[in-house]
């Protein structure tokens, strides 16, 4: 497997690491993925890809959404971000 394979499971598997989100303000990345651990409503998620009105749809506590994430904030709810980019 290349390197650039590797580091793309590596960041899938939370090895850039993660930061709990509960405010309401924009929260930037890059991120992989972002799990609710709480019912929450978003109020926008920007990214490769990415579509659609988040406003009204509230996903529950569990729910993984992976992908390319620049940004997002929400507007209700708790969610853990994992990082698209290594922390030192």
């Amino acid at each position: 497997m290349s390197d650039l394979s590797n580091q793309a499971i590596e960041y899938s598997m939370g090895q850039g690491g993660f930061q709990l989100v509960t405010a309401t303000t924009l929260t930037t990345g890059p991120f992989v993925a972002i799990t609710m651990i709480a019912p929450t409503t978003f109020t926008s998620i920007t990214g490769n890809n990415i579509s659609g009105s988040w406003s009204t749809a509230t996903i529950p506590a569990g729910i993984t959404l992976p992908g390319p994430i620049t940004s997002f904030q929400i507007s209700s709810g708790q969610v853990i971000a994992f990082n698209g980019t290594m922390n030192s």
